[in-house]
This record gives C-alpha cells, structure tokens and sequence, in this order.
C-alpha cells in the first residue's frame, strides 16, 4: 500500500496533533489537519487501522546519543543507562532506552526519554485504538543524505539530519546560532528541506510533507523496546492460550492412545470368541459347514425341540382332551388330521349348541383355534364338524 499516516504527537495531552494522510505513489497529500489534544485521536483511528500509521515525536524531547558496546548481546544492552547515567539529569529508573542497529563496528545509535512521556503516547494511543508501526523521533524520519547535512523547518522548530545518522533540533527563533555550531561541529554547510510547490501546507501543518516526501525510518531508532513494545493482541491470545492447548492436545493424544488400546484388545477378545465358537460348533455339529453358526446352531435346536416334543397331530390332540372330558353330552363320530395345514377335522353330536359353544371356550384356553364348519339339528341332537389347530 502506498498511502500513510503521519502522526506528530505533542510533549504533553494538552498539546495539538498534527497529522498527514500522504500518497507515496502520487507524491501528494490526500488530506492533513490537526487535533485539539491527545485525547482527539480517536477520529483519527478508521483511517489509521485501514493504512499504515506512523508517530513522531519532537527530537527536543529525547536526547540521540550513541554508545560504544562490544556486541549487541543483552547483557551489553542492559549497561548502556550506566554507560551514560553521567550525562543524564534523571535518574536512570525514569528513563527510557532504546537502540538501533550498529552504524559502524561498535557504535550502537541511543534514544533516551522519560518514561512518563513515553507512558502518555502509548496511553494516548491505545485509548485511541490506533495501531502505530513505529514511534520514532521527527528528526531521524528524514532519510540519511550521505555527505549531506539536512536542514528542515517544522513548525517553531528547526531538524538537523547529519550524514552519519545524527539527529538533533533547537528552537527556530534560535536556529542562526545553533545552526552555526553544528556546521562547525560536523564541518559542512546545512541543505534546507523546502517544499515542492505541488505540496504545499497551510501555515498549522508546515513541515510535514517535507517529512513525507523524505520518510525513511531505516535509521531510525523505533522508541517502542522492551515495556513498550508493540504487542499483537492475536498473537498475546495465543500465547495466553499455548500451554492450554498443549495440555488438551496431549489429553486428546492420551485419550486416543486409550481408545485404541481398547479396539485393540476388543479386537483379541472378539478373536478369541470366534475361535470359542469355531471349536463349540465342529464339536456340537460335526461335519457341518460354519457359515452363520449362531443361526445354525439355533436352528438345530429348534430342530431338537420339535423331535423331542413328538408329532404334531399328537400335541394338538393332547391339548384338546380336556374340551371334551368337561362335558359327557359331547361325543366324537369321526376324527382327521389335515397335515398341511396343522389342524384336527372332528365330526361330533351333542345335546345343544351351547355345549358346542363351551368346547370352543375350553379349547380357546388351551391356546387352540376351535371353528365350527358346519352344523346340523336333527332329533333333539347337534351334529358339527370343527377344525382345530394351534394359534400361531
């Protein structure tokens, strides 16, 4: 994305916030303004959650130094406020340090500021809910010229960029003094930074397109390290969340190491079974060919059953007795034995109807299905022919 948003935040919350909505492709400015106070950032926060935004601080509220170290270990990052705790008027518990990358073998670039400053930028900020990619100082926003040394007019303030990275500023109504003894320090005469006539600024914003057109913070010392540093909500929640979910993974590893113990063994015992029954069926059904041997096992007992319990036309006789020794008025002329269809044909005589009809309720009790076929009155006495059979 070639757009960007520039913040320049002020030394205290009462302060005014300029900012810059800049095209870097177009070279131009697509809108710029300025805020009451800190506490106005928020109208600020759509166009700086959709874009990359940047903020700036005044150079004349942290001292750029450098220090010599022999590595960029921690241990050596962690002596750099006692390296320089003489040349500072604060005690070094107050003070924030930050560092960039080597500019030559051994010399490491310093920002110091205090830490109340730097708690009021970042408190701004996240009430705010604006994400910033770096916080760096205005002056060291300018990109390195090499032999050059840059001068630039922001606001009440004058920014001197030096060739090597140095960074400083000074109040503009002193900017002829100052300005002389850093030329004679740094033996060069200063290029003014003016604006190009297709990026000119109303008089509240000076500056800060000429910081747009020069933007580069490759050099420059990003003051959110250590307590301050950015941090990615996503990735603290996941963080928060590690150690949970390597416990759960671990008890979802141990969970299906168990389940599958148990398939395991379930799988013996099924094997067992099926040997179990293998053998208990050759030694029941000799000879027999095992396709489905609960089904064929069953079978065989029904089988056993029925030749056990005798033929059928004598178990259907058997229950029907008792129908007749309860009434001597009944009588049987002639009996058949229907096989197919499991039933006993009785011719009978009896003295009424209603000793037929009491038959076929001790029949029905016996769980038997007793049904008159015909019937004939003749002489005082009933002639009929029943079938019965079991009910199914």
């Amino acid at each position: 994305m070639s757009e960007r948003l520039l913040l320049k935040l002020g030394s205290s919350a009462e302060q005014p916030v300029h900012w810059l909505h800049w095209d870097d492709a177009q070279r131009q400015v697509l809108d710029q303004g300025q805020l009451g106070a800190l506490s106005d950032l928020s109208q600020l926060t759509p166009l700086a959650i959709r874009i990359p935004c940047y903020a700036l601080v005044s150079n004349a509220a942290v001292l750029t130094t450098e220090v010599q170290l022999p590595n960029n270990s921690r241990a050596a990052r962690e002596a750099i406020p006692y390296q320089l705790e003489e040349q500072l008027c604060e005690e070094i518990e107050k003070l924030h340090f930050a560092t960039a990358d080597a500019v030559a073998p051994g010399r490491y670039p310093v920002a110091v500021v205090a830490r109340s400053l730097m708690d009021l930028w970042q408190q701004g900020l996240l009430a705010a809910g604006i994400p910033i990619q770096k916080l760096c100082v205005d002056a060291q926003s300018i990109a390195l010229v090499s032999g050059q040394l840059q001068q630039l007019q922001l606001l009440d303030q004058t920014l001197i960029r030096g060739p090597e990275g140095e960074s400083f500023s000074f109040s503009s109504d002193q900017a002829e003094s100052w300005l002389t003894l850093a030329e004679n320090q740094l033996g060069q005469n200063a290029v003014a930074l003016d604006q190009t006539a297709a990026a000119t600024e109303p008089p509240i914003n000076t500056g800060l397109t000429t910081l747009a057109e020069r933007f580069n913070l490759d050099t420059a010392i990003d003051l959110l390290q250590g307590n301050y540093k950015l941090r990615d909500p996503v990735k603290q929640l996941l963080r928060a969340w590690k150690l949970p979910a390597v416990l759960l993974c671990l008890m979802m590893a141990l969970e299906g190491g168990q389940l599958l113990w148990q398939q395991q063994l379930l799988e013996q015992q099924k094997q067992q079974l099926e040997q179990q029954i293998s053998a208990l069926f050759s030694a029941t059904l000799p000879g027999s060919r095992k396709v489905n041997p609960a089904a064929q096992l069953n079978n065989e007992l029904k089988q056993l059953a029925q030749r056990n319990r005798g033929s059928e036309f004598l178990g259907l006789l058997q229950k029907s007795l008792p129908g007749f020794t309860q009434d001597p008025s009944l009588s049987i002329q002639d009996l058949a034995y229907q096989a197919q269809a499991q039933s006993l044909i009785l011719e009978l005589e009896a003295d009424s109807h209603g000793a037929l009809e009491r038959l076929i309720e001790t029949l029905s009790q016996q769980g038997l299905v007793a049904q008159i076929q015909r019937s004939r009155q003749q002489n005082g006495q009933v002639s009929a022919q029943i079938s019965i059979k079991e009910v199914l």
